[in-house]
C-alpha cells in the first residue's frame, strides 16, 4: 500500500456574479441563479384568458415575450412571442402570431358551428 497522498482532479463550477442590461419589459427573473450564460431568458408580464369551469378558474393561452439573447442552442437574435397551448409551448415571430392568431379565430368559428349543432341535438332530444 502506497504512503503517497492520493489526488484527483475535480471540475469546479465558479459563480460570480454577472452584469447583464434587462430590456424595460422584463418583470425579473424567476431564479438569479444561472449556471451559463446561455440560460438568461428576459421575460415580460404573462397574459391569460380566463374561465370559470365547475371546478374553478382556469387560465388558458398564456402567452408572454420572451427573449434568450444568449441561447446555446436556439439564440434569438429578437424577443419572440411564447404562447402556452396545451402542454406545448410556441415560439412566435410577430407574422407567427399572426397566423396563430388566425387559426384560433377559424376555429372559433367551428365551435360556434357546434354550440348551433349542440343546441339542434338538444331541442331534438326533449
Amino acid at each position: 500500500m502506497s504512503t503517497e497522498p492520493r489526488t484527483v482532479t475535480v471540475n469546479l463550477l465558479v459563480t460570480k456574479p454577472l452584469e447583464i442590461e434587462e430590456p424595460d419589459w422584463c418583470v425579473g427573473h424567476r431564479d438569479d441563479h444561472a449556471q451559463f450564460r446561455p440560460d438568461l431568458t428576459h421575460n415580460g408580464p404573462e397574459v391569460s384568458a380566463r374561465i370559470d369551469l365547475r371546478r374553478g378558474p382556469a387560465k388558458f393561452l398564456t402567452a408572454w415575450i420572451s427573449h434568450a439573447p444568449y441561447g446555446e442552442l436556439a439564440p434569438e437574435p429578437q424577443p419572440i412571442l411564447a404562447i402556452n397551448v396545451g402542454a406545448d409551448t410556441l415560439s412566435c415571430d410577430p407574422d407567427g402570431v399572426r397566423s396563430f392568431t388566425n387559426l384560433v379565430r377559424a376555429h372559433c368559428d367551428v365551435l360556434d358551428q357546434l354550440a348551433t349543432e349542440l343546441e339542434r341535438v338538444r331541442g331534438g332530444a326533449q
